[in-house]
């Protein structure tokens, strides 16, 4: 989810002179990918704890809280980006005022996700890395990867955030999917 949620969040920044649509298009397309790995990674880990012996209770951690809100957040966020940009007569001025509560709460579901990962792999390496204190192997290389999601998402923020970066308007952006050809 971290990598193509990050991706997804970056088409705009990475190909900042393409024409909107196409990029509106793999916007859309990366974040259900994105939605379909996670509603099966959700079905996975619910099915490891209500199948294993005995049962393991769901929703008892702040990972799993916190993995729950992001996966919310997502889901609220692919919707209404979906309904407000991609849903043909929305009008500009609606488009613009929702803009930046797309792109906050877009960047706040991102930035979950990566703080429910680092809780879970924090979770996992307490219950099965022994004398996790001495810092064994399995220890580091659990650290390496908090530490590399960490950098990830910062990089991700920082681009999103970074008004260098932000991609250059084109003419016909305006008038992108609330006018046909035919209407002109």
């Amino acid at each position: 989810m971290i990598f193509l949620y990050g991706n997804s969040i970056l088409v705009y920044r990475g190909f900042r002179y393409a024409r909107k649509k196409p990029l509106k298009i793999t916007h859309a397309t990366i974040h259900g990918l994105a939605f379909l790995f996670t509603v099966v990674a959700l079905i996975a880990v619910f099915d490891s704890h209500n199948l294993a012996k005995p049962p393991i209770p769901n929703m008892y951690s702040l990972h799993s809280w916190v993995g729950m809100a992001a996966v919310v957040l997502f889901s609220l966020q692919y919707v209404f980006g979906f309904v407000s940009y991609l849903f043909p007569g929305v009008r500009e001025p609606l488009r613009a005022t929702y803009m930046p509560v797309h792109v906050f709460f877009g960047l706040l579901g991102f930035v979950l996700a990566i703080a429910a990962s680092l809780l879970g792999l924090s979770e996992k390496a307490f219950f099965s890395i022994p004398n996790l204190s001495n810092l064994p192997a399995p220890a580091v290389l659990v650290n390496m990867i908090g530490m590399l999601l960490l950098v990830y998402g910062g990089l991700v923020v920082f681009l999103v955030t970074e008004v260098g970066y932000k991609r250059k308007p084109l003419p016909e952006d305006v008038m992108l999917l609330t006018h046909s050809a035919s209407s002109q």
